[in-house]
């Protein structure tokens, strides 16, 4: 393909291949006028490209194919990463349905776009219903962004830049991505959190009601005693991104953690097990014995327990919220819950000043019914109103 006319451009583009490097893009001509035009713009990129590809042999630099890039990436990358559970079959995907044998260097948009559609038609599993039947339905937008052209823009930028391989000309992945929808931020109220203390056993209360003082990540309330240091009234814990941080302790935490003394030399939160398994094995669990906390064992606990539908990482958002309501400083939120940047806690909590919206607008309209009432009042007694100006 040479230049030629796209139905959604009003300009001439031009498309070629040299050394199996491909170049394309708009010649900023409009269709109007004539092709000899498109064509003499297309001529100069070419006489650029192989000048390009010289210099690329030149160097040493080698093409890389996608399957490739794919498997080095998960090696060095992926594999270490917490959601290496979806990341290992979204590569897979990525393989299968580019092809694993395409150079990363001639991805297209409608390469990209086409895992896109493909990925839109995939579908997970949604419980069951009352009959037992598994329930199924299609993934997000949110989920097709994550595993197609944010992952694929992860492996070709690493590639890029730590791998040495060419990579001309990225797809714009920023227009390739879907519209998402923003999700309205959980917040668990006082009847809901009453419900959970009435209906889950009590060796997880202490964790949960932790997570809703501080804001913290379930995993980062999975503490160690080396990490609580009451003489300063605080704890230090590796955050997300592997960023470590130091949390006070309020007086309601304080007391929370002190009650766990004693009773695990390792772990600060822990259970007792209510009947003995896999004696003799690994994983064993005494009945009567003190064990800690895992994730697995609060989402267990969350799921046959828990009386509302609701995640343990909704209790951070709350905390967030009614720290945020109590007092009103987005800047001490920010803090609490280690954002790096004030916007990401604004886009989830800056809705909690609602509040403060409502009262405002309710103390206008009484300021506005009081001026009415006194324009009234002169206007009755036939006094002349008062103006502004000469």
């Amino acid at each position: 393909m040479s230049v030629y006319r796209h139905r959604n451009s009003p300009f001439w583009q031009f498309d070629f291949q040299r050394a199996g490097y491909r170049f394309s893009g708009t010649t900023g001509i409009p269709a109007s006028r004539p092709r000899r035009e498109a064509e003499h713009f297309e001529a100069d990129q070419k006489k650029a490209a192989e000048r390009l590809v010289s210099e690329i042999r030149a160097s040493g630099r080698q093409p890389l194919t996608l399957g490739a890039a794919c498997d080095r990436w998960w090696d060095e990358v992926g594999q270490h990463l917490a959601e290496r559970g979806t990341l290992e079959p979204a590569l897979a995907f990525l393989k299968e349905t580019i092809g694993s044998d395409r150079h990363l260097h001639s991805l297209t948009d409608d390469d990209v776009l086409r895992a896109m559609a493909a990925r839109r038609k995939s579908v997970k599993r949604s419980g069951r219903d009352h009959k037992g039947k598994q329930l199924y339905h299609q993934v997000s937008p949110r989920t097709v962004n994550k595993t197609v052209p944010l992952l694929l823009r992860r492996i070709v930028r690493r590639a890029r830049e730590l791998w040495r391989v060419v990579v001309i000309d990225e797809p714009k992945w920023g227009k390739l991505c879907l519209d998402v929808p923003k999700r309205q931020t959980p917040e668990i109220s006082l009847a809901q959190e009453a419900a959970i203390d009435a209906a889950e056993r009590d060796d997880y209360h202490a964790v949960r009601k932790f997570a809703a003082i501080n804001g913290l990540r379930l995993k980062e309330c999975l503490l160690t005693w080396p990490q609580v240091d009451f003489d300063n009234a605080l704890v230090r814990v590796i955050a997300k991104g592997k960023e470590p941080r130091t949390v006070p302790l309020s007086k309601a935490a304080y007391a929370l953690l002190w009650a766990e003394r004693g009773r695990h030399p390792e772990f600060v939160f822990t259970y007792v097990a209510a009947r003995t398994q896999r004696r003799g094995k690994p994983g064993e669990r005494i009945r009567g014995e003190r064990y800690p906390l895992t994730t697995a064992g609060i989402s267990s606990n969350r799921k046959r327990h828990w009386p509302v539908a609701a995640r343990f990482h909704d209790w951070r958002h709350t905390a967030g919220r009614r720290t945020l309501r109590a007092t009103g400083n987005l800047k001490i939120v920010q803090t609490m819950l280690g954002h790096a940047d004030i916007k990401t806690t604004s886009e989830f909590y800056a809705d909690v000043l609602v509040d403060d919206v409502r009262r405002a607008m309710d103390l206008t309209a009484v300021d506005v019914e009081s001026r009415k009432k006194s324009r009234n009042a002169g206007a009755d007694k036939g006094k002349p109103m008062k103006t502004s100006g000469k």
